[in-house]
């Protein structure tokens, strides 16, 4: 296939999804609930004036391995936009409850419409990602399979809870160990990588075999994403990340390079501990990069990205497909924003 048949691929999945997530929300009539609607619709993204609607990276992973695992991506169009709407539900409460008042470049939900409202707007478009899974009751997909993603789903979500669990009470630790932070972005990022992925191929009604290296696929790709995330925290450029350099160490974010300086670096572990009116910026860079922090962080990626890769590779998905999942993987991994 050809680099302009994979762009149309990939925009028809786009559209699909988009369209389906405006069908997605229609229990929430706008005539009765204006200003709900409103809500919605500006945290997804679709008002005129404020549009930002993120990547849809999620929903895109779940259509193409559906594809890659031999299943029909049209198909299973709502199971991809449930996924979407768990994304977008933990958003709203994130920003909530890290006290975030911009995402994406704008305001957020809670910053505009209260906390209230806006921890509101996030169950009700948690329930709508529920409900969005149900209609795949109405195609020709088995029930038993519905079942089981909506299983797969529940677990994410719980898992979800516990990675931001781990996060907010991290916040008010001295020490964390590398393994409690990877524990915790096994939930928080992992956890909705994975299920966009299995979900695909569990739709698609691959092998048992199949599904776990689909799995894997979406597991390691979700650890790669975060740490990349950290990566830009701390070393992003401004213009492109649209935060403050250094911004992850000016706010003591325990992240894999900060844990990885705490644990190498005695001098870094005492000038993190302070506050941030007492130490310049630039000396905790300097204790990083004392100890290669970046380059450790790097390497961690790396693998990770190769370990999805090497999943993907034995999942044996359509050539298509694995083009187009190989080109998420890297743009993920090296991004720069």
């Amino acid at each position: 296939m050809s680099a302009d048949e994979l762009i149309s691929l990939r925009v028809a999945m786009l559209e699909a999804i988009e369209r389906d997530l405006k069908n997605a929300i229609q229990p929430i009539e706008p005539d009765r609930y204006p200003e709900l609607a409103r809500m919605i619709h500006y945290h997804m993204g679709w008002l005129d004036e404020a549009k930002s609607s993120g990547k849809r990276i999620r929903p895109l992973i779940t259509l193409l391995c559906c594809a890659g695992a031999g299943g029909d991506w049209r198909s299973i169009v709502p199971a991809a936009s449930a996924i979407e709407l768990i994304h977008s539900f933990t958003l709203i409460h994130d920003d909530i409850e890290d006290q975030s008042e911009t995402r994406r470049g704008r305001a957020t939900l809670w910053k505009l419409w209260g906390v209230p409202q806006a921890i509101n707007t996030g169950d009700s478009i948690f329930t709508m990602s529920r409900l969005s899974t149900r209609r795949l009751l109405d195609t020709d997909i088995r029930s038993e399979r519905v079942l089981k993603v909506q299983h797969i789903l529940d677990q994410a979500c719980l898992h979800l809870t516990k990675g931001q669990y781990l996060d907010l009470a991290f916040e008010t630790q001295e020490r964390i160990s590398i393994e409690d932070y990877l524990e915790m972005i096994e939930g928080k990022t992992s956890a909705l990588f994975t299920a966009s992925s299995t979900t695909g191929a569990q739709l698609a009604g691959a092998s048992s075999s199949t599904i776990d290296q689909y799995h894997a696929f979406g597991y390691h790709l979700g650890l790669a994403f975060q740490v990349q995330d950290d990566i830009l925290g701390i070393w992003g450029d401004p213009e492109q990340t649209g935060k403050p350099a250094g911004d992850d160490l000016r706010q003591r974010k325990k992240t894999l390079p900060t844990l990885y300086g705490m644990e190498k670096s005695p001098t870094f572990a005492d000038l993190f501990s302070k506050n941030a009116n007492q130490v310049d910026i630039q000396n905790l860079y300097d204790a990083l990069n004392r100890v290669d922090a970046l380059d450790h962080a790097r390497d961690f990626s790396r693998h990770q990205t190769e370990l999805a890769l090497k999943a993907l590779e034995e999942a044996e998905p359509m050539e298509t497909a694995l083009t187009e999942l190989e080109n998420i993987v890297h743009r993920l991994t090296n991004r720069q924003s």
